[in-house]
């Protein structure tokens, strides 16, 4: 009896997880802020997939302007606004008000915001100047635009982003708006952008960027 309950409870958790992976390539859209504070803050995924992934193939940050598109709550710009040092800027950008509420006070928190901007707005459509930025980061926020509008989403990133500047795209698995590494190169392309490096390991990868033409 207790060995067909648990084989009812997984069946069901399985059930859950592919309603969930569907509605999310269905109907993408930000993700929740108080599910999305939970995900990235345990420490299950921590332990495997944390902000040392996300930025690997940033380089160093120290000095930089550097925007976060989709900030969340503020995990990695928290750890962006910390390596850019006093010299630098962090900058962050969320559709969901809440959202950029929780990240201010996360740095706050961190005595961070002295070096930190934060605003409200799509990704479609920032607020700041051409060329403005060494370096734009997103971690799975593709993924939560419609897909007729990411590879505006990425001129986007490529307008604000010096000539010099790279840009990093963090996927993981099993984020519901999950884009395969195919796919994700084939966006960046039809976007501008030359692949420069690729880091994979099981269930997430990472890509840096460059302007091209």
């Amino acid at each position: 009896m207790k060995r067909q309950w648990g084989w009812g409870v997984l069946g069901a958790l399985g059930l859950g997880f592919v309603a969930v992976r569907v509605n999310g390539k269905l109907r993408p859209k930000p993700m929740p802020v108080q599910i999305e504070q939970f995900f990235l803050t345990n420490p299950l995924r921590v332990s495997y997939f944390g902000y040392r992934d996300a930025l690997r193939l940033a380089g160093d940050l120290k000095g930089l302007r550097v925007l976060e598109v989709g900030v969340g709550v503020g995990v990695i710009l928290e750890e962006i606004a910390k390596r850019v040092g006093e010299g630098g800027q962090a900058f962050g950008v969320d559709v969901q008000s809440d959202a950029v509420a929780k990240a201010e006070q996360r740095l706050s928190q961190g005595g961070l915001m002295s070096r930190t901007g934060l605003a409200t707005a799509n990704a479609l459509d920032m607020p700041w100047t051409d060329g403005s930025m060494d370096r734009v980061i997103t971690v799975a926020m593709l993924g939560e635009i419609p897909a007729s509008h990411r590879v505006d989403a990425l001129k986007e990133a490529r307008r604000v982003l010096n000539d010099e500047g790279k840009l990093v795209v963090t996927e993981f698995w099993p984020d519901p708006h999950f884009i395969p590494l195919s796919r994700m190169v084939k966006l960046l392309r039809q976007a501008g952008f030359g692949i420069v490096d690729i880091h994979q390991k099981p269930f997430l990868y990472s890509i840096s960027a460059k302007k091209e033409g």
